[in-house]
């Protein structure tokens, strides 16, 4: 699949790796289509004459399907979906320090299943209706984590990465009758501000320590790894992790 005449939905592109994401391809693809809940986050492309602005919150299915619709109407042959909206979130099950309540919030659980793995099926499923209402071959592509695989402190995060690379497997068997591919990238740990703003600098040293490549990703070699996918179309129901060789260890 070349850039050329590809057209494609980034959601989460207001800022973090969704934003460079839409930066490192606006002039690779023909078209874009940026979806994110924080409207002033995505002004910063505004004007572009290939990008297209929306604002959603894709924890909503009516709005989600509505935006979609809004989509395909303006472009009917649009082929890429990436699915990069989600947030990090780190909670013990059980936190022993919480005098008030000690068990994990479980409005934060179904929380960060709605913003990290529902909003993966709600822009996939109207993406996919469109695709092949259109006969249009495609690819969704979605942003998982090696907290898939499980981290310590982070339940729900891992089990919603989990769901989503399940998803990825299961949509590549049921989508290729429709020529449309789904795969993943699984990125472990970046150098940005998130990160940086999440973690303490003795913290982000340790982890740097147990990263066999010994620094931190570049959001570059993530976008790569997003290029790669596009191009390859080989590449079906796999995940591919971009993490330094680091394995998640809980013991």
């Amino acid at each position: 699949m070349e850039y050329r005449n590809r057209k494609i939905i980034i959601t989460g592109a207001a800022s973090g790796f969704g934003s460079f994401l839409a930066d490192y391809l606006k002039d690779k693809a023909d078209m874009l289509f940026l979806i994110d809940i924080n409207r002033d986050g995505l002004q910063k492309f505004n004007g572009l004459s290939n990008i297209n602005l929306f604002q959603c919150d894709l924890t909503d299915y009516e709005e989600t399907t509505k935006v979609i619709k809004e989509i395909y109407e303006t472009s009917p042959d649009t082929n890429v979906l990436i699915n990069n909206a989600g947030i990090i979130h780190s909670e013990l099950l059980i936190n022993f320090f919480n005098r008030q309540d000690r068990r994990h919030s479980k409005e934060n659980w179904d929380k960060m299943l709605n913003v990290n793995l529902t909003s993966v099926f709600n822009c996939s499923v109207n993406v996919v209706d469109n695709m092949v209402r259109n006969k249009i071959k495609g690819l969704i592509i979605n942003v998982s984590s090696i907290s898939a695989n499980g981290n310590s402190g982070q339940s729900v995060y891992s089990a919603a990465k989990a769901g989503v690379n399940a998803l990825t497997i299961a949509w590549s068997r049921e989508l290729s009758l429709f020529g449309i591919r789904a795969a993943g990238i699984a990125p472990g740990f970046f150098d940005t501000p998130s990160t940086h703003g999440a973690l303490k600098e003795s913290t982000v040293k340790k982890i740097i320590s147990e990263i066999p490549s010994g620094r931190l990703g570049q959001l570059e070699e993530l976008a790569k790894a997003v290029e790669f996918i596009i191009e390859n179309d080989y590449f079906n129901g796999k995940i591919l992790e971009i993490d330094g060789g680091m394995v998640l260890s809980n013991g």
